[in-house]
């Protein structure tokens, strides 16, 4: 049952009209039908034609005899058994009775029937008229009225004889006609009205059904228009429907998540901005006050030795640095956003471009007392090709370094292994730290422009929270993917995805 008002409501406006229209027709077809076939048996009362009600000849009159003289006939053909069928015919002899006419009935040449003993009804009609036994005739004349009728079944063959000597025909005048035409006209009328207000009244109820099912869910529509521009954006319209208005509630439904979507987001990127400038303005102004601070020391004369100078002007000049390397952070980050950098890739051999990267850098590594080793993969992975741009790819693993180098533990000497691990169709390199770690409230975010795990932002050089988001833009724009797991006190380990190009091996040779 939920199937079938399922695939109702799966209909499209046009399918939908179309049935109210035919389903319309239909019923009434059905209410007339049934009307008629009730109607059929009231008929004769309907249009004064079921019984003789007088002795008089007219239009009308001769009717009414042939409804009585069937009347007989049903009764004689019907299952009923006899004792019924005689008092049926019991009540329509007595009805002729009442105009002075008489009924006679032989079956299969013999006496069946008689409604009055006291003359012989056969003779009583050859007086009226003489007639042949064998033929129907239905005579009406001044001197009387005489009927005959055969009719038979499987067993039986009946002889049917209604006779009167009382009955006039001299009254006939040229209204006669006239009159019964009113009658049947004026009385055929009515019906024909009944039936039109049952034609009508039924394609008005079909279209009513039909029409509320078009607009039930057009109100439940306007209701979503409504609730949307009260700002209720997570209101959804519940209408499950394949046809056009389905198919808007759906579109209407995706448009209020899409816009609730962006309204959040926007709301995600207006506290980041927020937050970003906040960053911005505080990293910037650690590196000012200490170059300013120190200034105003040169200035005042508080360095009134060379190496008091010296060690001034180091500081401010280290200074400096950072707030370029901020800047320059900050104006990569925005030229990866804005899609101002063009990533130059070219085939490169992953093994030999990580063994590059870890000779040059774990000598800077090492000054800082910080260890950098590389592993080398497999033998089947030596040969790994990706496609890199290599200045860009150095810049993520520089930043992962230094990112790792600034927040290794104190109570260890710092160390990082790279290394990597070949699969079908990527690749994924791995770079594990044994630095102080990061919480797992914070994990998900470290990604994030300008978040920094320890929020007191002491100093530009304890990192300015870009580094790993210009990590993830570049990545990214490798068509890779970057992502970290972390336990606290025991380090944090960053990997990194990239498609591999088939042919490697073949190139590696």
């Amino acid at each position: 049952m939920k199937k079938l008002k399922h695939n109702i409501k799966n209909l499209d406006i046009k399918t939908r009209i179309a049935i109210a229209a035919i389903s319309g027709i239909g019923v009434a077809v059905l209410l007339i039908g049934t009307f008629v076939s009730v109607l059929n048996s009231f008929l004769p009362n309907y249009y004064n034609y079921s019984d003789v009600n007088t002795n008089t000849y007219s239009m009308l009159n001769t009717v009414q005899w042939n409804q009585t003289t069937e009347s007989v006939a049903n009764e004689l053909l019907s299952q009923n058994s006899k004792e019924n069928t005689i008092k049926n015919l019991n009540k329509i002899a007595s009805d002729l009775k009442k105009v002075n006419a008489s009924l006679y009935i032989e079956k299969n040449s013999e006496l069946y029937y008689i409604s009055d003993n006291s003359f012989d009804i056969k003779d009583m009609a050859h007086s009226i008229v003489e007639f042949d036994e064998n033929q129907n005739i239905n005579y009406f004349g001044d001197n009387g009225l005489a009927i005959v009728t055969h009719i038979e079944n499987d067993d039986a063959n009946y002889l049917i004889i209604m006779a009167s000597t009382d009955y006039i025909v001299n009254n006939i005048n040229n209204d006669e006609p006239k009159r019964v035409k009113n009658i049947l006209f004026s009385r055929t009328a009515i019906l024909l009205t009944v039936i039109f207000v049952i034609l009508l009244l039924s394609i008005i109820l079909m279209s009513i059904i039909v029409a509320n099912t078009i607009t039930k869910p057009m109100d439940m529509l306007v209701k979503g228009v409504e609730e949307i521009s009260k700002g209720n954006l997570e209101y959804k319209i519940n209408y499950d429907s394949e046809n056009e208005i389905g198919t808007t509630v759906k579109a209407f439904n995706s448009l209020a998540s899409q816009l609730d979507k962006s309204i959040q987001e926007r709301n995600t990127a207006d506290e980041q901005r927020k937050q970003m400038l906040a960053g911005i303005a505080h990293d910037l102004r650690t590196p000012m006050t200490s170059v300013k601070g120190y200034l105003e020391g040169l200035r005042d004369g508080i360095a009134n030795t060379p190496e008091k100078q010296k060690q001034y002007l180091q500081t401010i000049y280290s200074s400096t640095l950072d707030m370029e390397r901020l800047l320059d952070e900050l104006q990569t980050m925005s030229r990866l956003e804005r899609g101002n950098i063009i990533i130059e890739k070219e085939p490169i051999n992953i093994n030999e471009f990580l063994t590059d990267y870890v000779e040059e850098a774990k000598y800077i590594a090492k000054r800082q007392n910080y260890i950098l080793e590389y592993i080398q993969p497999a033998e089947k992975d030596k040969g790994a090709m990706v496609m890199l741009d290599a200045s860009r790819f150095s810049r993520v693993l520089m930043n992962i370094v230094s990112n790792s180098i600034k927040y290794s533990s104190k109570a260890r000497r710092g160390k990082m292994l790279i290394s990597f691990s070949g699969y079908e169709k990527y690749i994924v390199i791995v770079m594990k730290d044994n630095g102080i770690g990061i919480s797992k409230e914070n994990l998900p975010h470290i990604f994030e422009t300008f978040f920094r795990a320890d929020q007191a932002r002491t100093r530009v050089s304890d990192g300015s929270g870009i580094g790993l988001a210009v990590c993830k833009e570049i990545v990214e724009r490798h068509n890779g993917h970057i992502w970290a797991s972390s336990e606290e006190g025991e380090g944090t380990t960053i990997f990194i995805s990239l498609n591999r190009l088939l042919e490697d091996n073949n190139n590696a040779k």
